[in-house]
C-alpha cells in the first residue's frame, strides 16, 4: 500500500505508533483566590476573623510598656527593712552591681521621705553605672520635688513622658512646675496638650487660664474662665475671682468688685482652692479705688481676722485710718 496517510484519530489528534493518544478533557474550575474570597464571605470566616483580632489586640495592649507607679502590695515596714538589708549585701559583694542599686534606691523610695536623699544618691549611681531601668525618671522626679529641689524634679519628668507621653499624671505635675518656676509658656503647651485629650476636666481648664494669665495672654485667659463659669461648681466660683482680678488689672473696678465678691464664701463656709484672706485682700483693694474706705476698712480687718499679723492688710488700714478716720460716736 503506497502512498497512505495514517488516518487521524476520532478526536482530531494524530495516532501514534502505540496507537490513539489519549484524550484529556480539562474541566473548568475556580481560582484559589475565587475559594478565598467564597470562603470569607461565610459568617464562620467573619467571627474567626474577629476572634483572632481581638486576641491580637488584648495581647498587643498587654504587652505595652506601663508606666510605673508604687505598687499597694510593696512589701510593708519589717518587709522592707529585710529588704534592705538584703540588697546592701548583694551591693556589698559587688559595688558596680546597678541592678542591687536600683533595688536598694526603690526601696528606700518605698520607705517614706526620711529616706528619700539615700534613695537619690542610690538611684543616680546606679543610673551613672548604666541602669536603664525605667522606673527611675518617675522616682527620682517625685523625690526632687518633695525635696524641694524643682528644677531637677522637672528634668525628670520630662525624661519619663519622652517614653510615656500619655501619662496624664506626671505631665500635670511637670505643667505645674514650669508655672510655679514662672515658664508660663511652657506651662500652657504642656495643659494645652493635656485638654487635647482630655477637654472638659475642669482642673486643666482652670489651670490653662492661669498659665495663659501668666504669659499675658489675657483674652485666651478669659475663655478658659468664662468655660468654667458656666460649667458651675467650686471650679465656677474660683473663676469669677479670676475674672474679677483680671478686671480690676484693666481698671473696671466695679465689675472686678462685683464679680469677686460674687465667688467669696460666706465666713462659716471653708475656702475653696483660694485663701480667703487673699481673696478679701482683692475685695478691699476694689473698695479702695472705688472710694468707699468704710467697707475697704472691713475688708481689711476680715483679712487681719484670718492672718492677725498680715503686713499688707496692716498697712493699708494705718493709710486708711490717716486718709479717712473713723467717726466717733458723740457722747451724750
Amino acid at each position: 500500500m503506497t502512498g497512505q496517510s495514517t488516518p487521524a484519530g476520532a478526536d482530531g489528534l494524530q495516532a501514534g505508533p502505540h496507537g490513539a493518544r489519549p484524550t484529556v478533557r480539562i474541566h473548568p474550575s475556580r481560582s484559589v483566590w475565587h475559594s478565598l474570597i467564597g470562603w470569607l464571605e461565610s459568617p464562620w470566616a467573619w467571627l474567626a476573623f474577629l476572634v483572632l483580632l481581638c486576641a491580637l489586640l488584648y495581647f498587643g495592649f498587654m504587652r505595652l510598656p506601663r508606666p510605673f507607679r508604687p505598687r499597694a502590695d510593696f512589701p510593708v515596714r519589717p518587709q522592707i527593712e529585710s529588704a534592705i538589708a538584703s540588697a546592701q549585701v548583694r551591693l556589698a559583694a559587688n559595688p558596680q552591681d546597678f541592678t542591687a542599686l536600683v533595688d536598694l534606691g526603690m526601696l528606700h523610695f518605698a520607705n517614706g521621705v526620711q529616706t528619700y536623699p539615700d534613695a537619690v544618691n542610690e538611684l543616680e549611681e546606679a543610673r551613672r553605672l548604666g541602669s536603664l531601668d525605667s522606673r527611675l525618671f518617675y522616682c527620682l522626679g517625685v523625690m526632687y520635688q518633695e525635696l524641694g529641689l524643682y528644677p531637677f524634679a522637672l528634668e525628670e519628668y520630662q525624661k519619663h513622658l519622652r517614653s510615656f507621653p500619655d501619662d496624664k499624671e506626671v505631665r500635670m505635675l511637670a505643667a505645674k512646675l514650669c508655672y510655679h518656676q514662672g515658664d508660663y509658656e511652657a506651662a500652657v503647651k504642656e495643659y494645652e496638650r493635656l485638654r487635647y485629650h482630655d477637654p472638659n476636666d475642669p482642673l486643666i481648664i482652670e489651670n490653662l487660664g492661669l498659665s495663659l494669665w501668666g504669659a499675658k495672654l489675657t483674652e485666651r485667659a478669659m475663655e478658659c474662665f468664662e468655660a468654667l463659669k458656666v460649667a458651675g461648681g467650686l471650679p465656677s466660683r474660683r473663676a469669677q475671682f479670676y475674672l474679677g482680678q483680671m478686671a480690676f488689672e484693666a481698671g473696671r473696678f466695679q465689675e472686678a468688685l462685683a464679680l469677686m465678691q460674687r465667688g467669696l464664701p460666706a465666713d462659716d463656709q471653708p475656702d475653696f482652692g483660694i485663701p480667703k484672706d487673699r481673696m478679701h485682700a482683692a475685695v478691699a483693694m476694689a473698695w479702695q479705688k472705688l472710694n468707699h474706705p468704710v467697707e475697704a476698712r472691713d475688708a481689711w480687718q476680715r483679712v487681719l481676722k484670718l492672718v492677725p499679723n498680715d503686713a499688707k492688710a496692716l498697712a493699708a488700714l494705718r493709710d486708711l485710718n490717716r486718709r479717712s478716720p473713723q467717726k466717733r460716736s458723740k457722747k451724750r
